[in-house]
């Protein structure tokens, strides 16, 4: 259930015009120029294994899975996959899109070679787990949405209980409720020592599922390890990029002939980004359990890359998306928000902590400076349990009370 990369390099002809093809298949003479996708990968991701893709947009981390997927073919050297793949690449990939959900489902199952009992028993699976209606299912999946074809392809692709499961940004596609249906059934898998490939921005996300990463920077390995190692090297190269895009807007500004006017920022530098959440207790750092009223803080660390003020907002949250309790810089007496390019940490402290047994997580959000937009997100990280040990209470949370017998 390995898969194993050795001398993977894929390149692909680039034509300036369309007839350059022919011309070139009729003289014999190049007319192209070769762009080089991925070169040089050599890894091995280990049965059993969560492994991350993390890299900027273009890097090559959907050529390299789909090469792992066997959809597309190196240029040179090669893959070798043991087990039943499953794949989930772009959106509504091997749907056919006048076909129903229901039909779509059937020729999936098909293409896993089952039949009779074993199709029936896909069939309910895939359409158990995707939550879609009857209606929905009985439609051509050409009039679904994008979060829709989320559900049916990932149904799809994990009703089989796949030995190696390739995901490729997927779970950013859809409510919040079924990306976390999706998070804890590729946990399942992984349990069931499933080999998964995953590739995601969202650095929370790979953070908690995978035991390794790679870092793919302009088709090539630029870091591999430790997920926590490449992640941090990852994060190091974006601030850097982050400050020379900066710079050079802010450069460009101030050069032009016109009037100085207030440095206008291109739209790939973020104004901030959440770089961490640390829980500490007494008992040390991100604990898995807490007790009721034990004292607890948070930090929440992050990075802004340009002057424009921001808020922060995070919220106690059950696995249902309940919020429990939720504040932000805005809510502050004073409720400035923050500013200036660097570091910013964030430490709210809970004496006493008056939550009652239950599973928790948290939920944080970087804001505009009208706290209405959304800049950047960590929803559903670090969950923890608290346990109600001294008390017989119910419910979320410890209210002060007072009994009186009234005659």
């Amino acid at each position: 259930m390995s898969i194993c990369f050795e001398g993977v390099e894929k390149t692909y002809p680039v034509y300036a015009k369309p007839q350059d093809r022919l011309l070139e298949w009729l003289t014999g003479r190049q007319r192209h120029r070769v762009h080089v996708a991925l070169s040089g990968i050599d890894f091995v991701v280990q049965a059993g294994e969560t492994f991350g893709l993390i890299g900027e947009n273009g890097a090559g981390k959907s050529t390299l899975l789909k090469i792992a997927a066997g959809t597309i073919r190196p240029t040179q050297g090669r893959v070798a996959r043991e087990g039943r793949v499953a794949a989930l690449l772009e959106l509504g990939a091997g749907f056919h899109p006048e076909e129903s959900g229901y039909d779509n489902i059937r020729f999936m199952a098909a293409l896993h070679g089952l039949e009779g009992a074993d199709m029936e028993a896909f069939h309910q699976r895939a359409t158990a787990f995707s939550e879609l209606t009857v209606e929905t299912l009985e439609r051509p999946v050409k009039t679904y949405s994008s979060g829709m074809f989320m559900r049916l392809a990932f149904a799809a692709a994990t009703a089989i209980d796949p030995d190696v499961l390739i995901v490729d940004e997927a779970l950013s596609v859809g409510d919040l409720h079924f990306q976390k249906k999706s998070l804890n059934r590729i946990l399942a898998l992984r349990e069931q020592g499933a080999t998964v490939l995953f590739c995601s921005h969202n650095l929370y996300q790979v953070r908690s599922l995978c035991q390794r990463a790679a870092w793919i920077h302009g088709g090539r390995i630029q870091a591999i390890g430790a997920t926590e190692d490449v992640v941090t090297a990852y994060e190091a190269h974006e601030r850097r990029r982050y400050a020379h895009l900066r710079s050079a807007d802010i450069e460009a500004t101030q050069q032009q002939d016109a009037p100085p006017k207030p440095a206008v920022l291109s739209a790939d530098v973020p104004v901030a980004k959440i770089a961490r959440l640390t829980v500490e207790t007494a008992d040390g750092i991100n604990p898995t359990q807490v007790d009721s009223f034990q004292d607890l803080a948070v930090e929440i660390e992050l990075e802004s890359y340009a002057d424009a003020p921001f808020h922060v907002l995070f919220a106690i949250v059950r696995p249902d998306k309940d919020n429990v309790f939720g504040t932000s810089t805005q809510f502050r007496a004073q409720g400035q928000p923050l500013k200036g390019v660097g570091t910013h940490r964030i430490r709210i402290r809970f004496p006493r902590l008056s939550l009652l047994s239950g599973e928790y997580l948290w939920s944080v959000y970087v804001l505009d400076d009208t706290g209405i937009q959304v800049l950047d997100m960590a929803e559903l990280v670090q969950p923890f349990m608290v346990l109600n040990q001294k008390h017989q209470e119910f419910g979320v949370v410890w209210l002060e009370h007072e009994w009186t017998l009234v005659e």
